[in-house]
């Protein structure tokens, strides 16, 4: 058996087939500047899409007056913004704190509570092997949620994490993980105009992050996107590492540009 052999038996997963999604974000509007044109191209297609964001964005701010619970406020009002104006179908924040101290299993276990709620069959979520990542909540949110999926698939291993198990609970047996703000995209999903100018517009409804420094944000983006529709012959794109089940558990091939 041969390497392309092998993938055609345990092929990438199609993004664009899942039926219910789990976007999770580190803060209020990660998903969106991460991954909000496939947000919008999945909700089209018909997909329920569900927002988890882990921490309560109460540090993304220099201005003396403001105050923590005041931002968090803010903060909490603009993803549902955010959420309402892409059509998802919950927005959750969690009170883990932005920028602040906080237990990681705790983290993997309301990760992996969601996960059970939702059932998802693709899961979203930051990359955590992104080498100039340095910022500790995108690195934590990456690793809980990595951690809370193999969690939410075994009985015993919720039970472990001090989660509820009833006695006809259904598991993720079959979810896809997808990693964003990667820099090693295995599946490149094409964007219309539309879809593209659709996020933008959707990252603008959190206007307490919008400074002077927003035009070159935009500007990445559209870079970004760009010479990621390149690669497929289309004007824009976003990219995500993609793991089927299969690949998520000693599975032992570089699957990183198949």
């Amino acid at each position: 058996m041969n390497f392309e052999t092998l993938m055609e038996m345990v092929p990438l997963p199609d993004v664009m087939k899942l039926k219910t999604a789990l976007f999770v974000g580190p803060h209020p509007d990660d998903i969106e500047i991460g991954c909000g044109g496939i947000v919008k191209k999945l909700i089209d297609s018909g997909t329920e899409v569900h927002y988890l964001i882990v921490t309560d964005g109460g540090a993304g701010s220099n201005n003396p007056e403001m105050s923590i619970e005041k931002l968090k406020s803010i903060r909490y009002q603009e993803s549902l913004d955010a959420g309402a104006y892409l059509g998802v179908a919950s927005v959750e924040i969690l009170d883990f704190p932005d920028g602040g101290i906080y237990d990681f299993h705790a983290m993997t276990k309301a990760i992996a509570t969601k996960i059970v709620a939702v059932l998802p069959d693709g899961i979203f979520t930051p990359d955590p092997l992104l080498p100039t990542e340095t910022h500790p909540d995108h690195l934590n949110c990456a690793k809980a949620t990595t951690a809370a999926l193999m969690v939410a698939k075994f009985r015993f291993s919720l039970q472990r994490y001090g989660i509820e198990v009833k006695e006809n609970q259904l598991f993720p047996s079959n979810t896809s993980l997808f990693y964003y703000y990667t820099h090693r995209p295995n599946v490149i999903v094409p964007l219309t105009e539309n879809d593209f100018e659709t996020k933008i517009k959707a990252i603008t409804q959190h206007k307490s992050q919008i400074d002077e420094s927003f035009e070159k944000l935009k500007l990445y983006l559209y870079y970004k996107a760009n010479s990621l529709g390149q690669k497929i012959g289309r004007l824009y794109a976003e990219g995500v590492f993609a793991l089927a089940p299969e690949h998520q558990h000693c599975f032992m091939e570089d699957i990183t540009k198949y």
